[in-house]
């Protein structure tokens, strides 16, 4: 079964294109391929794959319909007539023609005579292969509405008398944007699939692409269509790092640079500078995610020029989604509360109102703002609009952190408690005297309480209670027994490995938590307050308090 919805992915849209221009009718192009699909479930399963699927398809399907035509002679008749006048007012070929029939069905399916909004839907119905649920989720409306937009669409095309045929050279350039647009929504789709298991359907985008790439050759002074592609190249090159190995969505921020695709981000970039010298939508999308793919890592991302080019990108296309993708830009540019006031802005827009990207983006930022219980109800509006079970999982996956951390007051609490911190204070001491550097450190022996003294005074840190502070106030040479030694800097990053992998050894996992307890060893490790001989310890000095978010001033004594 698998393998015959591998081929019927693949030879869909070329069966339904052909037939569509050899018999120039949508419905019964789209009625055989039906039938000729379902022919091979029933004889594949018995007779096996035959070694070329398409071609026994397309002979399947012409019989089917010549079949049809033979029962209902005044219909062959009318498409006969059709026909002719279609050919007539063909161009005649030439050598520059597009090399693929499914692209005659793009420009139909994009004819400035139909709908705009119906050009989209009918060619990611008839070529991507999309049921109408899935097109529907494309374009932000219910499925009745999408389903009455494509049987508007096919009737329009069968009473104007649409040819199936490429555009003359004259006219193409004034088609080009409806065909763009139709590409574009194809490769969406396979970028974030709309319903199913997986996030991404790399066959759809890389179908996108090849189209792209043909129209690009063809028309290579069209500055949208080398935008187009160079936009398409440079977010496909992230496709391998944006899932981790169980399928969920990895977001930018926590992606592996080094599995991105640096030919394509080589290739796109390439393009981007050269359709910028007469930039459209496409092409100012193309360069935000040119400065995405060029920074180093996500700490150095450029978000002021990013903000720049949606304000252009804003301009040009009006809509709310890149409104949206702007308030996120400027969150991580002057914090998540200004991102979130642009985001609640947005609320009122119907076309957001079961948009998933949206409700995950301003439950984010109620995170980082620390409103969990709002959060909470973000994720869980979240969870209700995704449409893959990637997204729902994602929704999930962050949810249930925000649950978590909703529950725990403190990092202390968080972490177990008293036994969760002596658990890691003895596992980070087994790691460091079994290193061969770091064990320097205790050269003189450690004392015999020194890991209750460290979990105690890590506890005080993380908004336990003050414990240290009660019971060992007079020792204050137990100071420096927490943390590293403050001249030698390699020893301490080898300490703060041993840390790091303490943690695992002392079972934990959440990714939230282990950041904070990393932040707060690192920095306590390496701060000046922590001196090396005990002699140098102030009289007064207090343990500093270490939260969520950080740094806290120091606790009263």
């Amino acid at each position: 079964m698998k393998q015959v919805e591998e081929v019927f992915r693949e030879e869909r849209g070329r069966l339904l294109a052909a037939l569509a221009r050899r018999f120039g009718d949508l419905d019964l192009a789209e009625e055989v391929t039906s039938e000729a699909i379902e022919a091979a479930l029933t004889r594949w399963p018995v007779d096996g794959v035959p070694p070329n699927p398409g071609g026994w398809l397309m002979t399947t399907a012409r019989r089917k319909a010549v079949d049809r035509l033979r029962r209902d002679q005044v219909y062959a008749a009318k498409l006969a007539i059709l026909q002719v006048e279609a050919d007539r007012s063909a161009p005649q070929p030439t050598g520059d023609e597009l090399p693929d029939e499914r692209l005659q069905l793009f420009f139909t399916c994009a004819h400035p005579a139909l709908a705009a909004e119906d050009r989209g839907a009918l060619t990611l119905r008839c070529l991507a292969g999309l049921t109408t649920p899935e097109v529907a989720r494309a374009f932000l409306v219910p499925t009745a509405t999408m389903a009455k937009r494509i049987v508007r669409a096919k009737k329009k095309i069968r009473e104007a008398r649409i040819p199936f045929r490429v555009p003359g050279p004259d006219e193409l350039p004034e088609r080009l944007p409806g065909v763009l647009q139709v590409i574009y929504s194809v490769f969406t789709e396979g970028y974030a699939a709309s319903a199913g298991p997986y996030l991404q359907r790399l066959d759809l985008a890389e179908e996108a692409i090849r189209l792209a790439r043909i129209l690009h050759r063809l028309l290579p002074d069209a500055r949208e269509a080398t935008g187009l592609l160079a936009l398409m190249l440079l977010v496909h090159a992230r496709r391998d790092a944006r899932t981790d190995p169980d399928g969920k969505p990895v977001l930018l921020e926590d992606q592996d640079r080094a599995r991105w695709d640096h030919d394509l981000i080589a290739e796109g970039g390439a393009l981007v500078r050269t359709a910028l010298t007469d930039a459209g939508p496409y092409a100012v999308q193309a360069a935000i995610n040119a400065v995405h793919d060029e920074a180093a890592d996500f700490a150095s991302t450029d978000w002021p020029q990013i903000v720049q080019l949606y304000d252009v990108l804003l301009a040009l296309d009006p809509s709310p989604v890149i409104a949206l993708n702007r308030a996120v830009a400027i969150a991580f540019r002057d914090g998540p509360a200004a991102g979130l006031a642009i985001i609640d802005g947005l609320e009122g827009d119907p076309r957001l109102q079961d948009y998933y990207p949206y409700a995950l983006a301003r439950a984010d930022l109620l995170r980082r703002l620390e409103r969990l219980p709002e959060a909470i109800t973000a994720y869980e509006q979240a969870i209700a609009r995704a449409g893959s079970e990637p997204e729902r999982a994602q929704a999930r996956d962050q949810l249930a952190a925000v649950v978590q951390t909703a529950r725990m007051e403190t990092v202390y609490e968080a972490a177990g408690g008293s036994d969760g911190l002596q658990r890691l204070a003895a596992a980070w001491h087994e790691r460091v005297m079994a290193d061969e550097v770091v064990s320097h450190a205790f050269h003189g022996g450690a004392k015999p309480d020194h890991v209750e003294r460290l979990a105690t005074y890590w506890g005080e840190a993380l908004g336990g209670p003050p414990v240290y502070t009660t019971k060992y106030e007079t020792e204050a040479f137990v100071q420096r027994l927490h943390a590293g030694n403050g001249e030698h800097d390699e020893m301490n990053r080898l300490a703060i490995a041993c840390f790091d992998q303490a943690m695992t050894d002392a079972e934990l996992t959440d990714p939230r938590l282990r950041q904070v307890l990393h932040d707060y060893f690192a920095w306590a490790t390496f701060n000046t307050m922590y001196r090396h001989r005990a002699e140098d310890v102030d009289d007064g000095q207090t343990v500093t308090r270490w939260s969520w978010d950080g740094l806290q001033d120091a606790a009263e004594s």
